[in-house]
């Protein structure tokens, strides 16, 4: 594309772009893209004091810029659990028409934690009802939130080697000082799934994703992100381990 390629990361919570798609977010920043973090399940305790909340917000904006993006934070959450209602779905559609990303990155659906379903669900629907209101992606892709809540049930269709800028993503984790979001504990568990990731991908650092939408027609539709990754994007699978083997398990 000749025009800035703007990619939207759709995160539950604070730090789940950071996190989950924080390496491939810096790699498309150094490309010039435009890149836009939207967390829509942010608690805001009512006991948090006004000094506390402003040193939340901020070590949150600091951690998506040290990886060039924006950050959104959507809704005015207490202490109740972020569900899967229509109201959700909404929030997360006008952002979609407001933003009018070409690439959306979203939460995989099976998670062992319940506000990462419930994202996931909502952003799903919310792409389908864009597409009624006129918006609609030229791509859409899932990350994995973390060992203990996505991966076991994510077998990632391909790995980006993030390897070029893991000191970026180190960097970006270690700014969050949260009781729900410590940065050396966030850190130590991405460099661990990093390598795992990487180790699959026969690389050192890697991310992996799921495609959820590919582009639609007979005319251009390659894989936008993988032209913008040149020499960094790796199938899922192997010679011996083809990807297609899991169909018939």
């Amino acid at each position: 594309m000749e025009t800035r390629a703007k990619i939207l990361f759709i995160g539950a919570h604070n730090d789940e772009c950071e996190y989950g798609t924080g390496g491939v977010a810096a790699m498309l920043n150094e490309l010039g893209c435009e890149t836009v973090f939207l967390n829509v399940a942010c608690t805001r305790h009512a006991d948090f004091d006004a000094e506390t909340l402003r040193k939340m917000n901020k070590q949150e904006t600091d951690a998506a810029k040290v990886l060039g993006a924006s950050k959104i934070i959507t809704g005015e959450r207490s202490k109740e659990t972020y569900f899967y209602t229509q109201q959700n779905v909404d929030i997360i559609e006008e952002q979609l028409r407001e933003i009018k990303a070409d690439i959306v990155f979203m939460h995989w659906q099976q998670d062992n934690h319940i506000e990462h379903v419930a994202a996931a669900k909502c952003t799903l629907d919310a792409l389908c009802i864009a597409d009624v209101h006129g918006y609609v992606p030229r791509e859409v892709y899932a990350f994995e939130a973390g060992p203990n809540q996505t991966s076991v049930y994510f077998n990632p269709d391909f790995y980006v080697d993030i390897g070029s800028v893991m000191d970026r993503v180190k960097e970006g984790l270690l700014v969050f000082n949260q009781h729900h979001a410590n940065g050396e504990g966030l850190w130590e568990e991405k460099e661990v799934a990093a390598r795992f990731r990487g180790h699959l991908a026969h690389t050192t650092y890697a991310e992996a994703f799921k495609i959820m939408k590919y582009p639609y027609g007979y005319g251009d539709n390659e894989l936008l992100l993988f032209k913008l990754l040149q020499g960094k994007c790796c199938w899922g699978g192997g010679g011996m381990y083809p990807y297609g083997r899991r169909y018939f398990l």
